[in-house]
């Protein structure tokens, strides 16, 4: 049953609910092909617009298939969603690579904040006191996930503001979907992914230069990077590109933007912190990270708190 528009409250779309929290889980492995891109060669903005570029490719030929959304093409709502989706997406990525990475997500999981004020500023949806539970619970789990601790991680640099302008302009997307009904979620995830590769393409080219990434970064490493590398690496780097952007980032991002049409936004941000759990255990069975009692506490909690939201809805 899909979400409406509407103040009413509304039941979650089982489908869309696992469409979300699957989608999100996938980017807890985009950390991936980052890194092993930097390492062939291509590093920071350049390895997300490529990978983004790469992913155009199934976007406009599912597109084409589902021709009755080329239409929703010429509607500016697709363009209205795709343009803070596109956004938010080089945002997030960029500020994992100009600050610390704990950082940044702790700061970009602050996201059910901004699609409940969101919900609440564009289709004047009443913030329930069941709901405040459930951000509150989400948010102690993903504080004990980083590792607890008495200071709250402020914005700093760079990289900081772009974690959070990156989980503002995700959360007003996710409120934005539910009220565009002719922004189809092929046409919506093309001008998403089309919006992120033109982005981070321009950023690339003009701002890079001069924003070295930090030495805390999960896909920043030692070894230097040089157009050499780049040429002599060129297969593995355009085949590496092409498999996650077919089979990460595309099918992510549709997934994403499909599940979210039928869900509440606090709720589609709420399934969104499977990402972060995904992130923690792939980090620790690749490159063998050593997790604390309190982080596994911290992730059960954030568990919780979405099959409790989805348990409150039923």
């Amino acid at each position: 049953m899909a979400a409406t528009t509407g103040t009413g409250y509304t039941k979650t779309d089982r489908r869309g609910a696992f469409a979300v929290a699957g989608g999100a889980a996938i980017w807890g492995i985009f950390w991936l092909p980052l890194r092993y891109l930097h390492e062939a060669g291509v590093e920071g903005l350049w390895a997300i617009s490529l990978i983004m570029g790469m992913a155009l490719l199934p976007a406009l030929l599912l597109l084409l298939i589902k021709n009755q959304e080329v239409k929703s093409l010429r509607h500016p709502d697709s363009w209205l969603v795709g343009i803070a989706m596109g956004v938010a997406t080089v945002l997030y990525f960029a500020g994992l690579l100009y600050s610390e990475v704990i950082k940044v997500i702790f700061l970009f999981y602050l996201l059910p904040v901004w699609t409940t004020l969101s919900a609440r500023i564009i289709y004047h949806e009443p913030i329930r006191r069941e709901q405040l539970l459930v951000i509150l619970a989400a948010l102690i789990g993903l504080w004990l996930l980083l590792g607890g601790g008495t200071r709250l991680p402020l914005p700093e640099n760079i990289g900081d503001w772009c974690g959070i302008a990156a989980a503002m302009c995700w959360g007003i997307s996710l409120s934005l979907i539910r009220g565009r009904e002719q922004a189809g979620p092929y046409a919506s995830t093309a001008t998403t992914i089309f919006v992120g590769f033109v982005l981070a393409l321009i950023a690339a080219l003009f701002l890079q230069p001069g924003m070295p990434a930090d030495s805390s970064a999960q896909v920043a490493s030692s070894m230097s990077v040089d157009l050499k590398s780049a040429i002599e690496n060129w297969p593995a780097i355009i085949a590496l590109a092409l498999v996650f952007g077919l089979v990460v980032l595309y099918p992510s991002m549709l997934g994403q933007i499909w599940g979210a049409r039928r869900l509440p936004s606090p709720t589609a941000a709420l399934l969104t912190m499977t990402e972060i759990v995904v992130a923690t255990l792939s980090t620790v069975l690749i490159l063998g990270n050593t997790l604390p009692p309190v982080a596994w506490l911290g992730g059960a909690i954030i568990v919780f708190a979405v099959c409790l939201d989805l348990w409150l809805q039923r």
